[in-house]
Formats: structure tokens, sequence, C-alpha cells
């Protein structure tokens, strides 16, 4: 199935479709001084619109089988050169309705970009805010003409002026509206500046605080943690290594739980997300580095997330094993009996699969020499992968009496 024009060509017709916005309404109302050559802008703007109304229609066959004249009026309106047949160069204007694509753009970008949400919207608001003074100003400047003496650029400026002064309520009195065509346009501007400024006033302060949602819901749930440790007299000592916690958590994952993000996915698109992020420490170990596909993903899919900090225990030497651990950022040391260091596991190791396979205790000490990012997979969830591929379970056996006659250090 085609998956329609690529987001650089929608960049690129969306800023044909601005430049347009920009020049075809100045040489309207200013003909050639205000935009020289304009026949060649106009068209190139008509190939460049002709091409993308032909991949769209192709595109839009090919998915639903409908009729592109039918889904797509507008391109096909602002392709066809109404001004050059008919004479009238105010049709021109047809071709602004390729701004479509602007918002189609927009809203590709929203679903790709919700963290960033309501800086698009923010710079959205700023996008078609100047677009609409820009034509007020060239209908001002149509109705109202070049002063004597002056040129079409100084009438444009001035119509900019005048424009901005009168949306911005500040409205000096020195460009008063003199016939009745010009009152009424001047009321409409008002009343255009009015809802705009009530919009302004009710958009901004919530865009401004929401700019980024999750620091603000991360800021939220700081503030009410805080207030729980205190008001239930949680030691400061305690109260540090929590909040500790939670920065690593959102300067690591931006307060986002990995299990609850993959909930909401059907199930072969959360296997093959989950294959991508644990494919690599599944199979870094040993007995697991000639499975077949199917049974990683099994494993891929029982394996959780967990989070440690600096000095916690995963473990101690004689525990009872009810897990295996994969190391996906961090680094964790093995300690003996005594407390020494025998080994330093990094990303990509594996440890805690012996005690699970010869279901014995804990052969050491497991602490972590930093944060640790860790994927668990528990005992349980490891049997049952076993009884349903015995030969794998056969594998795992003769490989763990092997490695467990060797002793190698940082295995337990």
């Amino acid at each position: 199935m085609s998956r329609g024009p690529s987001t650089p060509w929608n960049i690129f017709i969306a800023v044909a479709a601005t430049l347009g916005a920009i020049i075809i309404p100045a040489h309207v109302v200013g003909s050639r001084d205000l935009v020289p050559r304009f026949l060649w802008y106009d068209i190139l703007l008509n190939i460049i619109f002709l091409a993308d109304l032909v991949v769209r229609l192709q595109h839009r066959g090919r998915r639903s089988g409908i009729p592109g004249w039918v889904l797509y009026g507008a391109d096909i309106l602002a392709v066809l050169p109404l001004h050059l047949l008919t004479g009238i160069g105010g049709l021109a204007l047809f071709r602004l309705l390729k701004l479509t694509r602007v918002a189609e753009l927009l809203v590709e970008w929203r679903h790709h970009n919700l963290q960033r949400w309501n800086v698009l919207r923010l710079v959205y608001f700023i996008y078609w805010m100047g677009l609409c003074v820009h034509w007020l100003a060239c209908g001002w400047l149509e109705l109202r003409g070049v002063a004597p003496g002056t040129d079409v650029w100084t009438g444009y400026v001035r119509s900019l002026y005048w424009c901005v002064s009168t949306l911005t309520t500040i409205g000096y009195a020195d460009n008063m509206p003199s016939t009745n065509p010009e009152i009424i346009y001047s009321i409409m501007v008002m009343i255009f500046g009015v809802a705009t400024y009530g919009y302004v006033i009710g958009n901004a302060a919530n865009i401004l605080v929401n700019i980024d949602p999750a620091r603000a819901g991360y800021f939220t749930h700081m503030e009410k943690l805080s207030s729980f440790m205190t008001y239930r007299g949680i030691p400061p000592e305690l109260q540090r290594r929590v909040r500790d916690y939670h920065r690593y958590v959102w300067d690591n994952r931006l307060g986002y739980d990995e299990e609850s993000i993959m909930t909401g996915l059907p199930p072969a698109l959360m296997t093959e997300v989950m294959m991508f992020l644990k494919r690599d420490v599944i199979q870094n170990v040993p007995f697991f580095a000639t499975a077949s596909e199917q049974l990683l993903k099994d494993v891929a899919l029982v394996m959780h997330p967990a989070v440690y900090m600096p000095g916690d225990l995963v473990f101690k030497k004689g525990d009872v094993g009810r897990a295996m651990y994969f190391i996906s950022k961090g680094e964790i040391e093995v300690l003996d009996g005594n407390g020494a260091r025998i080994a330093l596991l990094g990303k990509g190791d594996a440890f805690g699969e012996m005690a699970l396979v010869l279901d014995k205790p804990r052969g050491a000490t497991i602490r972590t020499a930093g944060y640790c990012d860790l994927y668990r997979l528990d005992k349980k969830d490891f049997d049952d992968i076993l009884r349903r591929y015995p030969e794998f379970a056969v594998h795992v056996r003769q490989l763990t009496r092997l490695r467990s006659r060797w002793k190698l250090p940082g295995k337990s």
C-alpha cells in the first residue's frame, strides 16, 4: 500500500504555497510595480502545483479507488490558470487554496511530534497571523490606493502600518478611512483584531505553560511527592534518594514507563518494538545466542524493565534465585562473600541465570556501581519458556552444568 508523498515533498509544496500566498495578493493589488516578473513566478507555481496534483491523484487512487477530483477539488482549482484564461487578475487568488497543504502538514507533524505540539501550535498561529496581516494590508492598499508622490512599495508599507495598528487596537488617527468601503473594511479588520486579541489572551498563556507537557507533568508529580513525604515524616536522606530516582528516570526516559507505553500497541507491533529494544541484550547470553526467532520474541515479551540506584543490592549471596537480569545501561559489581569485587559487568551482560537453571542459591552478591537500567526475567516465565521449548531446555541445562564446573566469575 502506498504511503503517499514523502515529508520533504510536502514541506516543499507547503513552502511553494506560502510564497504564492505572499506574491499573488501583492500582484493583484500592486501589479508589476510590487511584484515584477510575476508571470514567471506564476508559471513556476503552476508547474509545481500540477506535479503535486498528479502525485496526490495517483496516491489516492491506489489507496481508495475514489476519483481524485472529488477529494482534491481545492488542488484542481489552485492549478487552473483562470486569471490567464479570463483576463481577470483577481482569479489568481484561487492559487491560495493550495494552503490546505500547510494545514495537512501541521496535522502530520502533530502526529509525529506530540511532545512539541504546543510549540507547533504557537508557530502555526504566528504563521497564519502573518499571512492575514499581509492580506489585510493588500486589501487596504487596493481600497486606499497609492498616495500622490509615493511609489507602490511606500503605499504597501503604510497599509501594513495601518493594518497592524488597527489589529492591535492602537488605532492611530493618522490614517483614517474616508469612504464608505474603507469604513466598512476598517470595521471588519477591527472585529477580526478583537477576535484575535481574545484568542491570544485565552490561549497564549496556556500554550506557554504547557509548551512541554511531559516536563510540566514531572514537576507536578514531584510537588505532590515532596508534600506527601514531608507529611508522612520520611527522613530527609530517604527523601533525597526518592527524588534522585525520579530525576534519573526523567533525565533518561522523560518520566515514561516503558511497559505502560507498550500496553496500547497491537500484539505484532508490540513484539517488533520489544525485539528492537531487547534483542542485543538477550542474544549476548550464551544459551540464547543460537535460539530461534520465536523463542527470542517470547523472551522479549516477558522481560520487565527495572531501575536501580547507585549502591543498591540486586541480590545477595545465598538468596533464592527468583529472576535473571540483563544490563541495558550502567555497571554491575560482582562481590564475593567478603564483599570484595571479583568482576565488573556492563551494558549487554547478563547475570543470575545459573541459579535459575540449577535451582541453587545465589553464588555471589550483585551490587550496582551507579544508576543501572536492567531487564528482569522472572523464574516462572523462564521455566515456562523451558517447558515450551524442550530442545532449548536440554541445551540450557547442558551449557549451565559445563559453566558451573568452569566457575566463571560474575555469573550467579
